[in-house]
């Protein structure tokens, strides 16, 4: 098989959602989130996939709340704690704090097919990329196959 760059698997599937589908599932692009995944591997996932340049700094820590950790988000220094419920932690609340912590420059979004199943694919690409997607194929079609995740999205609640 030809070697694919993220943003040239995600044209090829934009292109052919059906013939593509198989091999765009089991291209190592998606970054597969269970639903018993810790909240720590969503971060860790997402890190490893980036630059080392857009890195971001995250740690847990422990916390006298009943949910008994936080996890801290930043860059140059500065961390800050996910907004948590005081009971739980939850993917999707994860989910939306990095995803600001990459914004302006980078976007994480929901491989919407998985999203039948309990283990859900996301894809990452630099936010011009996800322009040039969006510029060839319309906005709403990009959307329709890979959601954007915002301060609004539920995907796992």
């Amino acid at each position: 098989m030809e070697t694919c760059t993220n943003f040239q698997w995600m044209e090829r599937y934009m292109k052919d959602p059906e013939g593509e589908l198989d091999g765009f599932w089991d291209s190592g692009i998606p970054i597969w989130v269970d639903w018993r995944d810790y909240d720590e591997w969503i971060i860790q996932g997402v890190c490893e996939r980036l630059p080392a340049s857009a890195r971001f700094r995250y740690e847990i820590r422990d916390s006298v709340l009943p949910r008994g950790s936080d996890i801290l988000l930043g860059r140059d220094g500065a961390l800050t704690a996910i907004p948590y419920a005081p009971d739980r932690m939850d993917r999707d609340t994860t989910l939306k704090a990095v995803q600001a912590q990459l914004d302006p420059d980078w976007q994480l979004r929901c491989f919407v097919y998985s999203m039948a199943d309990d283990t859900v694919g996301f894809c990452l690409l630099s936010a011009a990329e996800w322009r040039e997607l969006e510029a060839a194929f319309g906005p709403r079609t990009v959307a329709r196959y890979f959601r954007p995740i915002g301060p609004k999205s539920r995907i796992f609640g």
